[in-house]
């Protein structure tokens, strides 16, 4: 369905990005997995039609993306921004688009509901929290049932909640025909709902392979077990989640750390955030996962300098990112 070939982009006398090949085909939900300046937000404009090649092809549908407007007119698309009408609210953002479309205003009240916005439709753009927005720019891109969605780190401010239903729709999007690409630092998120997974790094493609298990998008998730394993001195030791205070990542290794204790695990982080959805844990730093019950306070040392404080005898201090304080308020609503 989308094919891209020899896609290419300079800079100022510089290869910013250049896609030898790929495609994405109905049903399929890829993710270009890469980290900040990787050329993520760049790939996405360049498929989009917003932003003309230096070289190749993008073809949808058979036809030029960049040549073609009715080819563009089929797809789309959740930027980097949310790009809404701030002074419009939610459901006269969506309205206006209906309109474009040709579609019933009916559309916009049933994507509010899908998003979870139905009891805040009549809110000014500008007053929905950051999280809420992002659901309503996703909702404006799902609208019409575009056959291609190309989607930009669709996680980018999104509490929990919302990640929970993105990954919903995008799945049902997909199971219904779509062709679905999307872009994210990593596989924390993604790795759940995509079918391939291309990296990409300064612009180039640099490796492609399956989610491990190769499921389907349509596939319920595998039983996630309760206990989680550690190795404690000569025996595999089994710990209740509830018990847990953190895990954490250092030297290349991932420890659990209890009320009483340290002891490593041979599930990388991911792999435990991923077993653990769900169940109260929270990612506060890229090498940090917490739980939420074990949280005492969170303190602010600087306007974007935060600190989780824990509920242990130590009162253990983690690292929180600013990011990831946004979304904890969001979660928690403080």
């Amino acid at each position: 369905m989308l094919q891209v070939s020899h896609l290419a982009k300079s800079i100022e006398d510089r290869t910013a990005l250049f896609i030898e090949q790929f495609e994405v085909n109905a049903g399929e939900i890829v993710a270009i997995i890469g980290p900040v300046s990787s050329g993520k937000t760049l790939l996405i404009r360049l498929l989009a039609g917003v932003v003309p090649p230096s070289g190749g092809s993008v073809l949808f549908g058979g036809q030029d993306v960049h040549q073609t407007p009715a080819a563009r007119a089929r797809i789309g698309v959740l930027f980097e921004e949310d790009l809404l009408y701030e002074r419009l609210s939610a459901q006269a953002n969506l309205e206006l688009y209906c309109g474009m479309h040709r579609l019933p205003n009916s559309r916009a009240s049933e994507l509010l509901a899908q998003v979870g916005l139905g009891d805040q439709m009549k809110k000014r753009a500008s007053k929905l929290s950051p999280a809420a927005q992002r659901r309503l720019a996703f909702a404006r891109a799902l609208l019409w049932r575009p056959p291609l969605l190309l989607l930009d780190q669709p996680t980018l401010r999104a509490d929990l909640d919302t990640q929970v239903i993105f990954a919903r729709m995008i799945t049902q999007a997909a199971a219904e025909g779509a062709a679905v690409l999307l872009t994210d630092e990593d596989l924390a998120w993604a790795g759940k709902i995509c079918t391939r997974v291309l990296e990409l790094e300064h612009g180039r493609i640099v490796s492609r392979q399956s989610p491990e298990g190769e499921r389907s998008p349509a596939t319920p998730e595998r039983h996630v077990p309760f206990k989680i394993p550690a190795r404690k001195d000569d025996r595999i030791a089994l710990y209740d989640p509830g018990d847990l205070l953190y895990a954490t990542s250092r030297d290349g290794k991932t420890f659990l750390r209890t009320a009483s204790e340290e002891v490593t695990s041979n599930l990388t982080l991911q792999e435990l955030e991923e077993r653990l959805t769900g169940r109260g844990f929270f990612r506060a730093h890229r090498a940090y996962l917490v739980n939420l019950q074990h949280i005492k306070s969170v303190v602010q040392f600087t306007r974007s300098s935060y600190t989780l404080q824990l509920d242990d005898k130590q009162e253990t201090m983690i690292p929180l990112s600013k990011q990831s304080e946004k979304e904890l308020q969001e979660l928690l609503g403080y």
